[in-house]
């Protein structure tokens, strides 16, 4: 899949699923070192907007894997008025059928809206973390090397774990950055989604 391909289905989700869900699946995208069932984890204390650090406390190897974030990231966080610090930050809103007002995200919850939108697309075989990841990877080939974009996946093993904490957060954040602008196409529609004025 390539990546206008990703950010069709982005724009798809934009338009018919709820903001937080779009949210989710736009940090999928740009930050190519989370994976789904670690974001549906996070909870509001984990977001660290004056250091622009997202922490996943629930990581695959287990330990604390601090992920650099992006200030437009930063500020669309702080725009959801977050008050709950403990709380999950991707919960629902509301209860409905079996699941109650506050719990958490399943670990499928944004496949069922990706593959929603990938219907809607007549898009067929692309799975969220796969699709989300797959075409960030392609995107960043455009401007990165395949090294410079293993470090920004953040494998936490050995040499790559070393190469990361040399590379720097704000490099991250230069290769998160090329990777949020593939997937969205202005800064305007953000706005207009959480409904900034000029």
């Amino acid at each position: 899949m390539g990546f206008l391909t990703g950010a069709y289905i982005l724009d798809e989700i934009a338009r018919i699923a709820p903001f937080k869900v779009w949210l989710g699946i736009k940090w999928l995208c740009t930050y190519i070192a989370i994976r789904p069932g670690e974001l549906v984890q996070i909870r509001e204390q984990d977001i660290d907007t004056e250091n622009r650090y997202i922490y996943i406390h629930h990581s695959k190897t287990g330990g604390t894997k601090p992920v650099p974030m992006l200030d437009e990231d930063v500020e669309l966080f702080k725009q959801l008025n977050p008050c709950f610090p403990r709380s999950f930050f991707f919960r629902h809103d509301i209860g409905k059928g079996g699941v109650k007002k506050g719990q958490r995200y399943g670990e499928k919850f944004f496949y069922k809206w990706w593959k929603r939108a990938c219907d809607n697309l007549r898009v067929e075989g692309v799975d969220l973390y796969g699709g989300t990841r797959h075409s960030s990877a392609v995107a960043l080939r455009q401007h990165f090397s395949p090294e410079q974009i293993r470090q920004g996946t953040m494998h936490q093993t050995n040499k790559a774990f070393e190469r990361y904490y040399r590379v720097g957060a704000d490099d991250i954040r230069t290769i998160y950055q090329e990777s949020s602008r593939t997937t969205i196409d202005s800064q305007k529609k953000i706005k207009k989604l959480i409904g900034f004025k000029n």
